[in-house]
């Protein structure tokens, strides 16, 4: 009977009318001149104004020039928020040089994606349609989403992330199911599509921590889902004794891998106080982070210091941890210049650079005349990526291991100025299969002076067999086809269940032994702060 009532009240929410949404979306400069306000009413079409419906930035895109970084990546797309009694929203501190599409929820209604947005448009109107009046909801995924203390909560954003069919695949694909929102009572419902019998969520909601739960079915019991207070952490930022101010600082999860209902949580950011103090709530608890200042597409800073990444665990949900006075550091620079190996010029390219395990978007233009510069970098381990699908490094010309065939991974700690990455255009050919002969490559992998590195794997290609496991003093021996690509190189946990990968290497069959030297960046750690829980 319970449920039954649920459902009527469900069904009494589902008013067969149409909303009128008006989104007005401003360009407002900060102190910096780069930043950007989306702000506007929810309303119906008669005008009446709707409380608690739930705006999010789901992706973005350069408003001019190419995408370098996947839509979803930009830390802008992580921010939402819900509207007023007035049916008011404003979401704040954007960057100016995007343009973004907003998702729409509202108990009762049907979800609504707008286009890309861009700053200088005034308003956008559109309709989110009321949900029918009829809902097969043998077809209905539905539950209730609660707080540790059993409070529903209202506003949680309860989104599919996974499909899964009848025969018990999963696919990242969720076209046709769309987000709910919870009512004032945590109840949410989701409409499966043809073909799928199951789907895995993520929820949000405000002050609570992140959450994913798997395989949610329509019909029975109704599925309740807890959402836990989070951990909370905070610290001060310091320069020569002096508290730094106005600093974008960020945490991300080091571990990046979906497993189960463990997911990673993009980087989530805060600016320090006049006391250059700063705090992060409602983290997954029990997890490694890192901390870092922002260099890269997300930066908010008024401050040019900058901090290095640095990694610390996350208590238990309800519990604070003080990871201790940090200390800022001396910017280092890279620049340097792109050669293309058939001599012609340089096309209008960027390189991307990657900070692991700081989820941090660093875009570098580079001139005409192949030339890249920037500065104001941590000194730590980069990926270089050459950002372009018609261009690949060019292995032959480079000594040093590649990450992959468009990038390399190099440890900055000072400033460097004639960095040059040969590129060659990619030939398009077609891919046959046909049997070559082998041939058995003596190889060494090496540190820097001549020092063996033991127990290593070196893989041909795709990292299947054959492969090799480098001896005390680093020797290997290993057949593959004459005209293997690609050599791969991991290091094992001590376990042997799990491999890191260190990156790749054209081989070289030229008789004498083929020596792979491993630079400073395979060797390279992250340091972990010093911490007070309390």
């Amino acid at each position: 009977m319970k449920h039954q009532s649920m459902r009527a009240t469900a069904t009494l929410n589902l008013i067969a009318i149409c909303l009128s949404m008006t989104v007005s979306i401003c360009a407002v400069l900060g102190q910096d001149g780069t930043t950007t306000v989306i702000q506007g009413v929810v309303q119906t079409e008669g005008g009446e104004p709707i409380r608690n419906a739930r705006i999010d930035i789901s992706t973005a895109t350069p408003v001019s020039g190419p995408a370098l970084f996947c839509p979803s990546c930009y830390l802008d797309c992580q921010k939402w928020t819900t509207t007023d009694d007035l049916g008011r929203f404003k979401i704040a501190d954007l960057d100016s040089q995007l343009k973004f599409r907003l998702v729409i929820s509202a108990a009762g209604y049907k979800t609504a994606q707008t286009g890309l947005l861009e700053p200088q448009e005034k308003s956008h109107d559109l309709t989110l349609l009321a949900r029918p009046k009829t809902i097969d909801m043998s077809r209905t995924v539905q539950g209730f989403v609660r707080n540790e203390t059993g409070i529903a909560v209202q506003g949680a954003l309860v989104s599919p992330v996974y499909t899964i069919d009848r025969k018990g695949l999963r696919s990242s694909s969720t076209k046709g199911v769309s987000p709910s929102v919870t009512d004032s009572k945590g109840y949410f419902e989701i409409d499966l599509v043809d073909g799928v019998s199951a789907i895995d969520v993520e929820i949000s909601a405000a002050g609570l921590c992140n959450k994913r739960l798997l395989d949610l079915k329509p019909g029975g019991d109704l599925t309740t889902l807890e959402l836990l207070e989070g951990a909370s952490i905070g610290g001060t930022i310091h320069s020569k004794g002096r508290p730094v101010a106005g600093m974008t600082v960020s945490v991300a999860q080091t571990d990046r891998v979906d497993r189960g209902e463990k997911f990673f949580q993009k980087a989530i950011p805060t600016v320090t106080d006049s006391q250059g103090r700063f705090e992060l709530k409602n983290l997954l608890p029990n997890q490694e982070y890192c901390v870092y200042s922002v260099r890269g597409e997300a930066d908010r800073s008024n401050s040019a210091s900058i901090l290095k990444t640095q990694k610390f665990v996350t208590p238990s949900s309800g519990e604070y941890l003080g990871i201790g006075r940090l200390t800022v550091v001396q910017p280092v620079s890279i620049g340097g210049r792109l050669v293309r190996s058939d001599g012609e010029p340089i096309p209008k390219l960027a390189l991307r650079l990657n900070r692991d395990p700081a989820w941090d978007l660093i875009k570098v233009p580079v001139a005409s005349d192949g030339s890249f510069r920037i500065d104001g970098l941590p000194p730590e381990v980069y990926e270089i990526d050459l950002a372009s699908s018609d261009f690949d490094l060019d292995a032959d010309k480079i000594d040093c291991l590649l990450w992959t065939e468009r990038s390399v991974k190099k440890l900055i700690e000072k400033t460097i100025d004639d960095f040059e990455l040969p590129i060659r255009q990619i030939e398009r050919k077609n891919s046959r299969s046909e049997r070559t002969e082998t041939q058995v490559l003596t190889g060494r992998v090496i540190l820097a002076g001549e020092v063996g590195v033991s127990g290593l794997v070196v893989s041909a290609n795709d990292g299947n067999e054959p492969k090799a496991i480098t001896a005390d003093d680093g020797t290997f021996m290993l057949e593959i086809p004459a005209t293997a690509a690609w050599l791969k190189l991991y290091r094992p946990d001590k376990d042997g269940m799990r491999f890191w990968y260190l990156g790749r290497v054209k081989p070289k069959f030229e008789g004498d032994a083929f020596t792979i030297q491993l630079g400073p960046e395979t060797t390279s750690q992250i340091e972990t702060v010093s911490k007070t829980q309390k």
